[in-house]
């Protein structure tokens, strides 16, 4: 289903990846959690929400199924694609952005789970000036992820 667009003129790829450890028993829970909906769709900060095209907002996500994070400086739609028991990803579609189209275009997220580390590698484009922001901004957004689980 990959419908990835090529980099746009003036962007640059830029890879995120981050890896959190925790013990053996604890891992399997923290995976069964993000392979949910409702992980995503309760808790989430006003007015920031997250909306699957699903007839529950609760239960494992399906392949191909549709999703949208959205709020002020924030619209990534996309689908959720592969489903395994060591990985899982999101594919966004063409149009999603953060803070806005003309900065940040997120292109797809994937976890990994990998014995008692979970690793989640986010790749979007982003214009080249933008990088060490955007490097420290999702450092501090993915620091709370650990405790969210």
């Amino acid at each position: 289903m990959n419908q990835e667009q090529s980099c746009p003129e003036g962007f640059v790829v830029h890879v995120y990846e981050r890896e959190f450890h925790y013990s053996m028993e604890k891992i399997s829970s923290v995976w069964q959690r993000l392979q949910r909906r409702e992980t995503f769709t309760k808790g989430q900060l006003f007015p920031y929400r997250v909306e699957f095209a699903a007839t529950s907002q609760e239960g494992e996500f399906l392949p191909g199924e549709l999703n949208i994070h959205h709020g002020p400086f924030l619209g990534v739609h996309g689908a959720v694609g592969e489903v395994t028991d060591s990985y899982r990803s999101l594919e966004y579609f063409y149009g999603s952005y953060v803070m806005s189209f003309r900065l940040v275009r997120p292109v797809c997220l994937e976890f990994f789970r990998e014995g008692s580390a979970l690793k989640l590698k986010l790749k979007v484009y982003v214009r080249p000036w933008f990088q060490p922001i955007w490097r420290l901004c999702n450092f501090i957004l993915w620091s709370g992820f650990r405790l969210s689980l």
